[in-house]
């Protein structure tokens, strides 16, 4: 997280003349994996809304041609009121911090298509989002459960866990890689980008047993498509 946070730093210290335009981008994308347990696979199937500003460089370096700075909401499908109905904290939804770094590539001869890899690096609380146990009773009685949930590697400031009600330790940090095509309208005023990526989330494990439960890990390449749109505004 402390890279993160200085590679944010440093971007920002680039002088203003070397900044192309400014936009204000809106992304919503779709997410789906299947976590391995010993009883049972346990599905994910949720959708992220994301809101970031951008600087593009004047003129593209060698390797980047711009970042963004924004916040992520990612909505479990059961918790359609964000959290307002059925007694689920806000916070169970998950919510994030995000820095994304990009290369963009001209393929048209007007500039108005191009195409670009990027990644981000994500940092926030998953809530109940990517938490799930899933059971059954066996024909002797007895009952099988596999628990899966993503492992909290970060920490959260002392003075918003106690805000959010949460542990100091709940935090999540992961990256996401992505390939976009995009589109720009209106003489670069409108931007459209279709996605496609990769999350890279580290889950645990528990799964019943006669000895007791049995705890493993697992680090999933999660497939996530959506698309940006992106506004002008400086």
């Amino acid at each position: 997280m402390k890279s993160a946070v200085a590679l944010a730093a440093l971007l920002c210290l680039f002088p203003h003349g070397a900044y192309a335009d400014g936009r204000l981008n809106f992304r919503v994308d779709f997410n789906r994996t299947q976590v391995p347990g010993i009883h049972d696979d346990v599905g994910f199937s949720w959708g992220g809304v994301e809101v970031e500003v951008e600087k593009a460089f004047a003129k593209p370096k060698i390797v980047l041609s711009g970042f963004s700075l924004g916040l992520r909401r990612e909505l479990f499908p059961a918790f359609t009121s964000f959290g307002q109905d059925r007694g689920v904290h806000r916070w169970d939804e998950g919510t994030y911090l995000m820095l994304r770094l990009y290369r963009r590539f001209d393929v048209s001869c007007d500039r108005s298509w191009s195409i670009g890899p990027s990644i981000a690096l994500l940092y926030g609380v998953p809530g109940t989002t990517l938490d799930r146990t899933t059971g059954s009773t066996r024909s002797d009685g007895g009952f099988d459960y596999t628990h899966v949930f993503p492992m909290r590697n970060a920490d959260v400031p002392k003075g918003l866990a106690d805000t959010a009600d949460i542990g100091t330790d709940s935090a999540l940090f992961y990256p996401e890689v992505s390939l976009s095509i995009r589109k720009t309208l209106a003489r670069g005023g409108i931007s459209l980008e279709w996605l496609g990526g990769v999350r890279m989330i580290r889950f645990g494990i528990v799964d019943s047993g006669s000895q007791g439960a049995v705890f493993s890990e697992r680090r999933m390449y999660i497939p996530s498509g959506g698309m940006r749109v992106g506004f002008r505004i400086f």
